[in-house]
């Protein structure tokens, strides 16, 4: 299943880079957020191309239907690692939730404005469940667009600072 989400900050890309970098937003962002248990595992820039790893749990954010609470976790283990090429303003996020039979994962461009952006997440999710896969990929495509708005609302106040 591909859902697209627009997330469109008032500021240019110079700024929301300085942001998208910094570990210290991922950390505030997923606890502004009710996450538990965040951790930033891995951090490394290299030229121009930026990577964090970052682990956190988080609850459901729709109800879980009863074919699928023998796949969703009351709370779920995630591991989100974002890849930036900071030049092109492009990279690629997945996301990995722990006992989970799903793949998913974003592309991501940066529209750059001269005092505004646009981050589009051209999101992909697979399941590997046979027959119930795409119930499954449905539920989590409702649950990332509930996500979505809160992270970006997350975001834009965090963003205040940079």
């Amino acid at each position: 299943m591909k859902i697209e989400e627009r997330h469109e900050f008032k500021k240019s890309w110079a700024s929301v880079r300085k942001m998208f970098t910094d570990p210290g937003y991922f950390v505030k962002k997923y606890e502004l957020l009710r996450c538990t248990h965040v951790e930033v595992l891995e951090q490394e820039t290299q030229g121009d191309h930026f990577r964090i790893k970052v682990r956190y749990d988080q609850k459901p954010s729709v109800p879980i239907p009863s074919f699928a609470q023998k796949f969703v976790p009351q709370t779920i283990s995630v591991t989100q690692e974002d890849r930036w090429n900071l030049k092109t303003a492009t990279g690629r996020l997945t996301i990995d939730i722990r006992a989970m039979p799903m793949k998913i994962g974003a592309d991501m461009q940066i529209l750059d404005g001269e005092d505004r952006c646009t981050n589009v997440l051209q999101w992909t999710l697979k399941s590997s469940i046979p027959l119930l896969g795409g119930k499954l990929e449905k539920l989590l495509a409702d649950d990332i667009r509930t996500k979505s708005a809160a992270d970006l609302a997350a975001s834009r106040t965090l963003l205040k600072k940079y």
